[in-house]
């Protein structure tokens, strides 16, 4: 897993300040965020892979801020991999 390009492709939603609210323009940058990394980088990325790209990107951006949304995060990641898990799924039963 290429580590740096997971930070690439979900900094378009992590550099808004409200990317943990999930109001719905942050959800929807989200969104196209994770449809452009499954499409570049396939849906097998697990949870701690997308713990560890999104805690590094919000510790370069707002260092200390990742000691706060470390729920956040967490859910994220967990999100993040369950819907890599079902589009893989998805495209396997086809």
């Amino acid at each position: 897993m290429d580590m740096k390009a997971l930070q690439l492709f979900l900094l378009p939603w992590l550099r808004v300040d409200t990317w943990h609210t999930r109001h719905p323009n942050d959800e929807e940058r989200f969104h196209q965020a994770l449809h452009v990394t499954f499409k570049e980088l396939g849906y097998t990325i697990t949870y701690e892979q997308f713990y560890d790209a999104i805690h590094k990107v919000i510790a370069e951006r707002q260092p200390g801020h990742e000691l706060h949304r470390i729920k956040s995060i967490e859910g994220y990641a967990r999100r993040a991999e369950v819907i890599g898990y079902y589009l893989f799924d998805v495209r396997n039963c086809q």
